[in-house]
């Protein structure tokens, strides 16, 4: 038998939740902590791995080809997002 049960959270009580479960998935399956950190990658990596400049994959974010996120003043990518981008956008490579 399931057992439900229901709170009443504001916003960011439940944002605060969700985080604290992540947290504890996490720290309790390795596996996932390593996919999680090897899919995230700094803006310095990302052009690495796309094999083009820091100045180019700058201007693609602030084009709004590339999808990124950003925690404080750092800028994260995905690698499956990246790959993703460039596969509709194949002109971005051709150059």
């Amino acid at each position: 038998m399931v057992k439900s049960i229901f709170m009443n959270l504001n916003i960011n009580e439940f944002k605060d939740l969700i985080k604290e479960c992540l947290s504890e998935v996490k720290d309790t399956n390795p596996t996932m902590r390593s996919n999680l950190e090897e899919d995230l990658l700094t803006q310095r990596q990302a052009a690495k791995y796309l094999q083009i400049s820091e100045p180019t994959i700058i201007k693609w974010k602030k084009q709004k080809k590339l999808p990124y996120y950003q925690n404080g003043r750092s800028i994260l990518y995905k690698k499956s997002e990246l790959l993703q981008a460039l596969r509709k956008n194949n002109h971005l490579i051709e150059n």
